[in-house]
């Protein structure tokens, strides 16, 4: 009876093998399928952060090139006062001279009707 048995219980053992490879390769594959989303959201996030940092480094250029190109003997105060004697807006006055906006306003309200200029 019990030599009867044995090819049934190896053909119940093989089944249950299956069943746990196919489960196994399932899960694999939910992993694999995650991992490749984070993955594409991290990279995607570290492009972003590569953009801005460009923008920076573009910005900060520039503010070096118009440093050098205005007058070295002039303070940024001094370019200030002579930006807004010919009209140019406090905020474009502090992103060109590389002074703070609240600085360029009181320049502006100091020196726009001025009777000097």
């Amino acid at each position: 009876m019990s030599g009867a048995f044995f090819p049934y219980l190896m053909v119940l053992l093989w089944l249950a093998l299956a069943a746990v490879v196919v489960y196994l390769y399932s899960r694999l594959q939910r992993l694999e399928s995650k991992r490749d989303s984070v993955t594409s959201l991290y990279l995607d996030q570290l492009q972003q952060q590569i953009s801005a940092l460009q923008r920076d480094v573009s910005r900060l250029q520039s503010r070096a090139e118009n440093r050098n190109h205005s007058d070295p003997g002039l303070s940024p105060y001094n370019q200030a006062i002579e930006m807004i004697r010919q009209g140019l807006t406090a905020s474009e006055v502090a992103s060109r001279c590389g002074i703070s906006r609240s600085e360029a306003e009181l320049i502006v309200s100091l020196y726009r009707n001025s009777p000097t200029s």
